[in-house]
């Protein structure tokens, strides 16, 4: 009896040391799926839903332990959030966690979408404590990563107005950068889509002002080179024929004004000098005459077969030059003002060997497409060596040259609702949040409007952290 007593009672340890060794968060370890950090002597432990972040609303757990591991119950706890991609504005928000009893927070930030959001965390006491942290998390993946912890133990003294101080040393650990606002050019690239199109200038179309039989087709295939001159068919027509009739009797006759109207008429009719002057030198009228190119290029467009018939005015072909062509870019409508006739272009294609092609603004519509509110904005292009075709499609870069402008680095700029701030350096690791007024931007410079002056510091990258110590909200209505 004794015996199965001693082997329940070891049974019995076993299983309790397995079970605590699956969940011992209560002792300071954290799970997988959480993170801890401690500053100004506090401890804070954040854990993730099931199953790891996703898009949408989270809901995060974040349980606050004193010096002692006491649950602290009387903390304001807030989680900041962002995601920034190129282009474009950052996204984000700030949720504030509600008190759960325990030491225990739910904050339930709402991700916009996929992708690595930064995370900061701040927590304080009413009795001045404060624990700040930087990470990230991922969708997809279970937990927060802490990146950076203890920014600076200090005070709520200390944030009064949002400004903030942090030991230079630590900002230099943390990776907090800085850069001046200074007054430099400021060029912005507008790119857009382009479709590669015949230049319309030079589009001819061969027509007949009398009607026929089409004979002896010698441009007998679409993208035939033609030259100027040169014999396209032969056309049987009874109104030529009979021209040719007229003329020959006139010439013979004594009469300068018969000949003269006879010659001018086939003249009217297209024929050209060199036939005329083949049909005094044989002295008998052409069943059939030739139909000439009136432009060298390339058919585009054929509608004739040797042996059709035609009417008057019927167009036979189409004849392009493919040494000048168009590209039509759709630009969107707040680029419009940037964009001007006489504007130089980069075109850009992969199977471009020179990598890229210079061409000018040509003329800007003057309305916008219905589908896709964009406006067409056509630029002309040399094409001597035939490295475009039509219906090709490129990319386009315009720049537009601003000017001097004050500018600071594009992550300098925090978004705060219809806000945007920045971080100035006062000297001796004292950092003031400033609101500004942002302008127009490249792909990593912002102008400022107003907020700023040239020469001064801001912060350049770390900025989110800072805000996150600084407790911005209390400065900002909006943060």
């Amino acid at each position: 009896m004794s015996v199965s007593i001693g082997r329940m009672l070891s049974f019995m340890a076993i299983v309790a040391i397995a079970l605590a060794g699956c969940d011992r968060t209560r002792t300071g370890v954290t799970r997988a799926d959480a993170a801890a950090f401690e500053a100004g002597g506090l401890r804070v432990e954040i854990s993730t839903p099931p199953g790891g972040i996703r898009e949408g609303v989270n809901e995060l757990r974040l349980r606050v332990r004193d010096a002692q591991g006491r649950p602290v119950d009387d903390a304001h706890v807030s989680v900041q959030y962002s995601m920034s991609m190129a282009g474009a504005a950052p996204m984000g928000g700030r949720a504030v966690a509600e008190p759960a009893g325990g030491g225990e927070y739910r904050a339930e930030p709402s991700l916009d979408m996929a992708g690595t959001w930064q995370v900061a965390i701040a927590v304080q006491r009413p009795s001045g404590e404060i624990a700040n942290a930087q990470g990230s998390m991922r969708t997809g993946a279970p937990g927060i990563r802490i990146a950076a912890r203890d920014l600076a133990a200090g005070t709520a003294g200390e944030a009064k107005g949002g400004t903030v101080r942090v030991d230079p040393e630590r900002l230099q650990k943390i990776g907090v950068r800085f850069a001046l606002a200074e007054r430099a050019p400021l060029v912005r690239t507008i790119r857009a889509l382009g479709r590669v199109t015949w230049d319309e200038t030079k589009l001819v179309d061969v027509t007949l002002k009398v009607g026929g039989f089409v004979r002896e087709l010698h441009a007998d295939s679409l993208g035939a080179k033609v030259e100027k001159g040169e014999s396209l068919f032969s056309v049987y027509s009874p109104e030529l024929y009979a021209a040719q009739v007229e003329y020959l009797q006139a010439l013979h006759g004594r009469s300068d004004p018969l000949r003269l109207a006879a010659r001018s008429r086939l003249r009217l009719w297209d024929v050209s000098e060199r036939d005329v002057t083949a049909l005094e030198k044989r002295d008998a009228p052409f069943e059939t005459l030739p139909v000439r190119s009136p432009a060298t290029g390339v058919v585009v467009e054929k509608n004739v077969v040797e042996g059709a018939a035609f009417a008057p005015g019927t167009r036979l072909f189409r004849i392009a030059r493919p040494d000048q062509v168009w590209i039509e870019a759709e630009v969107y409508a707040s680029d419009l003002a940037l964009v001007s006739v006489g504007q130089t272009a980069a075109i850009r294609a992969p199977y471009l060997a020179t990598g890229s092609l210079d061409a000018r603004v040509a003329y800007v519509l003057p309305s916008l497409a219905s589908e896709s509110r964009t406006a067409r904005v056509r630029l002309e292009l040399e094409n001597a060596d035939l490295a475009l075709r039509p219906e090709m499609f490129v990319d386009v870069e315009l720049r537009a040259d601003l000017g001097e402008r004050l500018l600071v680095p594009m992550s300098a700029v925090i978004v705060a609702g219809d806000r945007r701030v920045v971080f100035v350096d006062r000297g001796s690791g004292e950092l003031e949040p400033r609101v500004v007024t942002t302008g127009a931007a490249s792909e990593d410079r912002v102008e400022v409007l107003t907020g700023l002056e040239a020469g001064e510091r801001v912060v350049a990258s770390g900025n989110f952290l800072i805000a996150a110590e600084s407790r911005i909200q209390s400065a900002l209505e909006q943060w």
